[in-house]
């Protein structure tokens, strides 16, 4: 299972840097068939062909095995103070993290449309604001959902 999948990773990073098989082969010094057999996920691969992969690839080991990391579906934002939840079915990366909570910033900024009306919204009608600007801007459907937390001090 591990071939398969190291194979895939490899052929998306190469085609992704617009390598064929052939140039990527004489990049890391190895045959373009067993390349395309790795790819295929039809060969075994030593520690030392991996290496070749990556330095040819120019990223780390880690790099290279990151395929197999968990997907990050929830996460927490912090926007202008408030706390949202934000899920997805798709992966989100830190940086899509970054960019949606930097695109959810802007609203309070006094140059945006929203801003008049944001401040008077409630938690939940600005995490609809931010669904509807998140999947006009970056194409993908997430779910917000506003934090309520709220603090008690009991006394004895």
């Amino acid at each position: 299972m591990i071939k398969k999948e190291l194979g895939q990773e490899i052929r998306k990073l190469r085609t992704a840097r617009g390598f064929t098989q052939e140039t990527f082969s004489k990049a890391c010094g190895l045959d373009r068939t067993y390349i395309a057999d790795v790819e295929l996920g039809k060969r075994n691969i030593s520690i030392e062909n991996i290496d070749k992969i990556a330095k040819g690839l120019q990223i780390t080991l880690p790099e290279l095995f990151k395929f197999n990391s968990p997907i990050q579906k929830t996460i927490i934002l912090n926007i202008n103070g408030e706390q949202f939840i934000l899920e997805s079915d798709t992966e989100l990366t830190m940086d899509k993290k970054n960019y949606i909570e930097a695109i959810c910033e802007t609203m309070y900024d006094e140059s945006n449309e929203w801003y008049e009306d944001i401040y008077d919204m409630s938690p939940y009608d600005i995490a609809e604001l931010f669904e509807k600007t998140v999947k006009e801007e970056v194409g993908i459907t997430v779910t917000f959902k506003a934090i309520d937390l709220e603090v008690s001090i009991l006394e004895d």
